[in-house]
């Protein structure tokens, strides 16, 4: 099978992440996948963006969960990276799944959730999984937490679910089986062949974060996808 191209927070290198013109460039380059970083806001709405605070990449500061959506879309998420992508707002997941539904594209949603608000927020995300009904194949569920893995288990979302982990552990193997994840996301420069061999005997696919150059997975030639920043390098 073919090395899957995951577009990481959509074009990352070239367009500032988790945006919609980075999501954009990598429809129109012809990804079949992209990832991107999903969290509440104040009012329970699920966003696109990866840290906990808008600090980095907008022209804002504090944290996603202390702001509405409404106070969100005031700041502008695209001038920290170019003045030419200035007045990007900030991404809904509700907006990208409306962007992705009629294409063919798959949708790799990490959930980043470091507070106890597990319930309310996989409710959500259940929600509007319900509402686009993507295919199955096309979206994969993954969060480095493993009490938002279980979260997202026990909701029965319907859709399938990867581990991250920096560096493949014990409880890492432990939580793929208890989920019943269909794979493990793997930091390229801490894992070797023989984990991967390892993992795929058992059954799980394995997606590796964040390959920019094609010399990083020269010992890894058994992967099954790879994430990166400028995924032009590999098509």
């Amino acid at each position: 099978m073919a090395l899957k191209i995951v577009g990481h927070r959509g074009v990352a290198g070239l367009y500032p992440e988790n945006t919609l013109v980075s999501v954009q460039a990598a429809i129109e380059m012809g990804l079949d996948w992209i990832e991107v970083d999903v969290q509440p806001t104040k009012d329970r709405q699920l966003v696109v963006c990866h840290d906990h605070t808008i600090d980095r990449c907008s022209n804002g500061f504090g944290r996603v969960d202390q702001y509405t959506l409404e106070e969100l879309e005031q700041f502008d998420f695209g001038a920290w990276f170019s003045p030419q992508f200035n007045h990007q707002p900030i991404l809904t997941l509700k907006q990208l799944l409306s962007l992705i539904a009629p294409l063919e594209i798959g949708l790799n949603i990490e959930v980043k959730i470091d507070t106890d608000r597990y319930a309310e927020t996989v409710a959500e995300l259940k929600s509007l999984l319900e509402h686009f009904q993507l295919a199955k194949q096309r979206i994969l569920i993954s969060s480095f937490d493993h009490p938002t893995l279980r979260a997202v288990h026990q909701a029965q979302l319907g859709y399938p679910i990867a581990v991250l982990s920096e560096k493949l552990c014990k409880k890492d193997w432990q939580l793929l089986e208890e989920v019943n994840a269909i794979a493990c996301n793997l930091n390229v420069n801490k894992t070797n062949k023989q984990q991967v061999a390892l993992l795929q005997e058992a059954g799980y696919q394995v997606w590796c974060f964040t390959v920019n150059n094609p010399n990083q997975i020269k010992h890894l030639t058994n992967l099954d996808a790879i994430f990166s920043d400028y995924p032009q390098r590999f098509i």
